[in-house]
């Protein structure tokens, strides 16, 4: 086959596209990919010998701005260019994984009578998926939807190979300076951060009835004042903050359990190292996907929800203790889910079948 993929924009709608590029090219099966203009995964692919096109198209601000008046002319400025880039590489099937590019893409597809498969990662489908949903012939999703109106398949959502399984928690103490023996919590707020998790989670720490350690992952910019909410907040809590790992394998194998955002790239790492965590959903997310999709988590046993509205102190420290205290053993099977291992695997299964099933 030969297979057109619209991902990037952010690291969660590009690296579930790539791991299905890489299961398709083992397959025998060619890929193009479209992405934006500008866009640093255009390195990636390079280095790995895919080909792609840039698309110029921008998303549509969430709150009224001037970028308004140009949007729809854009968009179909960068249509008429994709079905041209349709015409020419022909392909078998497009693969949509989410963002405002997969709506143009599609659109242009179904204009080529090009069979359409979609990945939503979230909860709740996006945007751009649900505004194209009704002319795609496949849909892969990357949790049990919220909504029942919806069908598709169960594949999971595809996350780096070093994040299947856990690491060594000895290891990765000592190789991070943590204390061995201690709970180790580690606070995730995202690459910019998380000002309700920066300064709250000391405070909650210190109400532990147990000394514990985190390592604290603050976001660019947020160092000086989450260390200070640490020096603040009590003797008994032991810290190590830092604005970012880039070797997130080794942050999930020293915790025993995580605080975070409920993203759908950090719902399936975390299904897949079987950590348990507290939940605190980005408030403003669109159609508040994240809260939908720690209630999946709360369903596979290892998620606490707890929404930004009510965190304080008291509440967090409360939702830390009621986490299981070992690892949940598969609980991506709890919610009808396939091991991590096997996600980019069964999404190819589902664009494989969608391109025959047209044919």
């Amino acid at each position: 086959m030969k297979v057109v993929i619209a991902c990037g924009g952010t690291g969660g709608h590009f690296y579930p596209g790539y791991a299905l590029a890489r299961e398709l090219k083992h397959r025998g099966h060619e890929t193009l990919f479209l992405v934006r203009d500008g866009d640093p995964a255009k390195t990636i692919l390079e280095a790995e010998d895919l080909p792609s096109i840039e698309v110029k198209l921008r998303g549509l601000s969430r709150r009224p701005s001037t970028s308004w008046l140009t949007f729809l002319p854009k968009t179909f400025s960068a249509i008429g260019c994709l079905r041209k880039a349709f015409r020419s590489y022909n392909p078998d099937v497009f693969v949509g994984m989410g963002a405002y590019l997969t709506g143009a893409a599609a659109i242009a597809a179904r204009l080529r009578s090009v069979p359409i498969v979609l990945h939503e990662a979230n909860a709740v489908l996006g945007l751009a998926n649900r505004a194209v949903s009704h002319i795609a012939g496949g849909l892969a999703l990357g949790l049990p939807l919220a909504s029942k109106i919806e069908t598709g398949t169960l594949t999971g959502t595809p996350i780096r190979k070093e994040l299947h399984t856990r690491g060594d928690k000895a290891a990765a103490r000592k190789s991070l300076g943590l204390d061995p023996s201690l709970k180790t919590i580690l606070v995730l707020g995202g690459s910019q951060g998380a000002a309700a998790l920066n300064t709250g989670t000391p405070s909650a720490l210190a109400a532990l009835n147990e000394p514990v350690q985190a390592y604290h992952l603050c976001g660019k910019g947020k160092l000086e004042e989450t260390r200070n909410a640490y020096a603040t907040a009590g003797e008994n809590i032991h810290s190590l903050v830092a604005e970012y790992d880039s070797n997130m394998a080794q942050a999930y194998a020293a915790c025993d359990a995580v605080i975070c955002r409920a993203g759908a790239s950090t719902a399936a790492e975390l299904l897949a190292q079987r950590l348990p965590a507290v939940l605190i959903p980005y408030p403003h997310a669109t159609a508040d996907h994240q809260t939908y999709n720690a209630r999946a988590l709360e369903a596979a046993g290892i998620g606490r929800l707890l929404h930004e509205s009510d965190l304080n102190a008291k509440t967090l420290a409360e939702a830390l203790t009621t986490l299981p205290k070992e690892p949940v053993q598969s609980p991506e099977s709890l919610i009808g889910l396939p091991p991590a291992a096997q996600s980019a695997a069964r999404l190819a299964d589902v664009v494989e079948q969608t391109s025959k099933a047209v044919r």
